[in-house]
């Protein structure tokens, strides 16, 4: 439910490691990256994710800085008619 109120952020796959179960991706406007973890990616309905592929993220701050709480495919996050 928290989660749910969190802004939506656009952000780019820099690369995700489906062996390794994590990867990173760039929020746009922001120097940090953030943090996916393959457990988050699951619970938000995805099995993998590719470089450069353009995606939604809820982000939290974690124990080693932002990481996603929730992943949303792009085209589903951008309200229709935008």
């Amino acid at each position: 439910e928290e989660i749910a109120a969190l802004p939506m952020e656009p952000a780019r796959v820099q690369w995700f490691d489906k062996a390794k179960g994590f990867g990173f991706a760039n929020v746009f406007s922001r120097s940090e990256d953030v943090f996916i973890h393959i457990e988050v990616l699951r619970q938000s309905g995805f099995a993998d994710l590719l470089a450069g592929e353009a995606v939604a993220l809820r982000v939290i701050e974690g124990r080693r800085g932002r990481m996603a709480a929730q992943v949303l495919a792009w085209d589903a996050a951008v309200p229709k008619g935008a």
